[in-house]
């Protein structure tokens, strides 16, 4: 993997700003995958912020076929001689876009990308398929979290600072793929963790969103339960949030932080809203693996393609373990 980061990306624009006689485009290559080659790009006349995939081989593109959305266009480059001979597609970022989330959006097609060559698929597939899944989030109505995605957040928020109290410091935050559809909330080194928190009292129910969350390559892969309470002691959602803008402000990592928080459907204008004060009652971690009860893709046929289950977290056998236990079991001490 190369470790793509939005800084860098960020780096990267802020040299092909300055436009030279006249040019439509400016561009530096940033790597090349195969036969793929990734360049980092800027369309004037405004200098907009661009990533440009290329393909071998000339052929024409239906337009049709090319996603269609907000926050970013989707368009063949034709004309630049860098680009001869191949297929280049661009997202460029539309000027009501977000610069953070457009600069999120792209490093998750990078690491797709590379994901993708490694698994030997269908590379321009697999990336217009990537595209679509944002073109869809950038239209989506951003409405004020409801009380259940509120909670889930704050777990997932909650196991961000575990881990940035880690030896991982703010590092952290690149082991945060929840936002970005990733199987599993958190990838920890090899391994994986999903978060699932609940305020309400009786059975914890957790509700699983596909066969993979909790049966990955990964490993080690563990489910944490977090139980809260309202208690003066707690937090609420916004003061956890503005304390760890701080934190990321303090690493020079905050855009991303910022805009995996919009991903994540936070956005300030509806803080307001979000003052419930909550307390952790209860925090347990299960090993994915051995006699844990859930749906695994080796024991289903092969005529499922996908599941949706609820696990009765109080019920389960399986031994669990504290936060503590679970950082070793990272080797983060």
């Amino acid at each position: 993997m190369t470790g793509w980061t939005e800084e860098g990306l960020v780096r990267a624009w802020r040299a092909l700003v300055h436009q030279e006689a006249g040019e439509d485009w400016r561009f530096v290559h940033l790597c090349g995958m195969g036969e793929v080659s990734v360049e980092a790009g800027c369309h004037f006349p405004a200098g907009r912020e661009a990533l440009i995939v290329s393909f071998p081989g000339a052929w024409p593109v239906n337009p049709a076929r090319l996603p269609d959305g907000k926050g970013f266009d989707v368009a063949c480059i034709e004309g630049q001689k860098v680009f001869a001979g191949r297929t280049a597609i661009a997202l460029i970022r539309r000027a009501e876009g977000s610069p953070e989330i457009f600069a999120v959006m792209v490093v998750d097609v990078l690491r797709m990308l590379e994901a993708t060559q490694a698994a030997h698929r269908d590379v321009m597939d697999a990336f217009l398929e990537r595209v679509r899944e944002w073109q869809a989030f950038m239209a989506r109505t951003h409405r004020p979290l409801s009380p259940d995605a509120q909670v889930g957040l704050l777990g997932e928020l909650w196991t961000l600072r575990l881990l940035m109290d880690s030896p991982l410091g703010p590092g952290a935050l690149d082991c945060w793929q929840g936002p970005l559809r990733a199987a599993q909330d958190f990838h920890v080194r090899g391994g994986a963790i999903e978060v699932k928190s609940t305020v309400r009292t009786g059975a914890f129910l957790a509700r699983i969103n596909s066969i993979e969350q909790l049966d990955s390559y990964r490993s080690p892969m563990f489910l944490c339960a977090f139980r809260l309470e309202e208690s003066i002691d707690g937090t609420s959602l916004v003061e956890l949030v503005n304390a760890m803008r701080q934190r990321f402000a303090e690493a020079g990592t905050h855009r991303a932080f910022e805009a995996l928080l919009m991903v994540m459907g936070y956005l300030d204008e509806h803080a307001p809203l979000y003052g419930r004060i909550l307390a952790v009652k209860e925090a347990r971690a299960f090993p994915s693996e051995g006699a844990m009860p859930r749906l695994t893709r080796a024991t289903l046929p092969a005529a499922v393609r996908s599941a949706t289950y609820v696990l009765d977290l109080d019920a389960l056998e399986t031994p669990s373990m504290g936060l503590p236990e679970l950082l070793k079991a990272f080797g983060l001490y």
